[in-house]
């Protein structure tokens, strides 16, 4: 195990933002991360286990324990079924998917991070999610012991697992594909893609900070009285945040060296050697505001480590 000490997570993040950790381990596979559990378990230690680094707050005091950067790169084809490594990215597993003839993915177009962040998170785009896909999870639990997983114990909800709730350590996943028309699905990978390009920032963001707003939990014809044009997301029966926040003028607010994404308000977005407190003050500031002109309380999507 090569334990190295007191180093910076923002190198380690997509925001571009943390202080250091006191320990930090690369885990390359299950004795690795056997390994870096049991010496945190030894000294006392909290875990942070960490992906891509996307969806990710950490503070600027950085964190008090071990970090364990999972690099596990496992990726097994049989027919339409696949075991896959919590630290594959995502981009990676949608590639060799499609190369395998696969279909079923294409919802992760443009997704950024890891296969375990995105079981963590049920990431997912248009009304599709990797709940739709995963058949197995195998974990380390709360008390680092093996164990498996099926959707159906697994919590699966919009933007939510069960993984989020217990202190767990993703490993691996089954998930089950399908034979289908590749070309039409890489001409939507593409199509997706572009998509993104054109309307999501460049620069050092944790992705969208909110969750989109579902319609049932807001009073839609109070919303209508208040100016919103509601209707045009009935189809999937979700607010975008993104369309909440601009409505309210906080499009292209600074806040230090923070910023309400010019091209995506749901993005704030590093501009300036950003701190942590930065970002939180600014989360605060646009809750506050659409609030107050809404009725609406805003929830965070990102994931704050202290």
């Amino acid at each position: 195990m090569n334990l190295q000490k007191n180093i910076l997570l923002k190198d380690y993040t997509t925001f571009k933002i943390g202080g250091p950790a006191d320990y930090f381990v690369l885990a390359q596979n299950v004795t690795d991360l056997q390994e870096a559990v049991a010496f945190a378990k030894e000294n006392n230690l909290p875990i942070l286990a960490l992906g891509g680094g996307s969806n990710l707050l950490v503070t600027d005091a950085g964190f008090r324990g071990l970090v364990i950067k999972l690099d596990l790169q496992k990726l097994d084809f049989a027919g339409s079924e696949l075991t896959v490594g919590a630290g594959v990215l995502v981009a990676y597993l949608l590639n060799k998917s499609l190369e395998q003839g696969l279909t079923g993915l294409e919802f992760l177009a443009g997704i950024p991070g890891t296969v375990g962040g995105a079981i963590r998170g049920n990431a997912g785009t248009y009304g599709q999610a990797m709940s739709d896909v995963v058949t197995e999870i195998t974990y380390l639990d709360e008390n680092y012991e093996l164990k498996t997983c099926q959707p159906n114990d697994c919590h699966f909800t919009y933007r939510h697992s069960i993984f989020k709730e217990i202190k767990a350590i993703i490993i691996e996943a089954k998930l089950k594909l399908a034979q289908g028309d590749i070309s039409a699905a890489r001409q939507l990978v593409a199509d997706r893609l572009k998509y993104r390009q054109e309307t999501q920032p460049n620069e050092p963001s944790a992705g969208c900070i909110f969750k989109n707003i579902e319609f049932k939990e807001v009073d839609i014809d109070d919303l209508k009285q208040r100016g919103l044009d509601i209707e045009q997301f009935a189809k999937h029966q979700k607010i975008p945040t993104s369309y909440l926040i601009e409505q309210a003028g906080l499009k292209g607010y600074s806040m230090g060296g923070v910023q309400v994404s010019q091209k995506h308000a749901n993005y704030i977005i590093n501009v300036d050697q950003a701190t942590a407190e930065q970002v939180i003050m600014l989360i605060s500031f646009i809750k506050q505001q659409v609030r107050d002109k809404y009725g609406i309380q805003l929830h965070e999507e990102v994931q704050f480590i202290s």
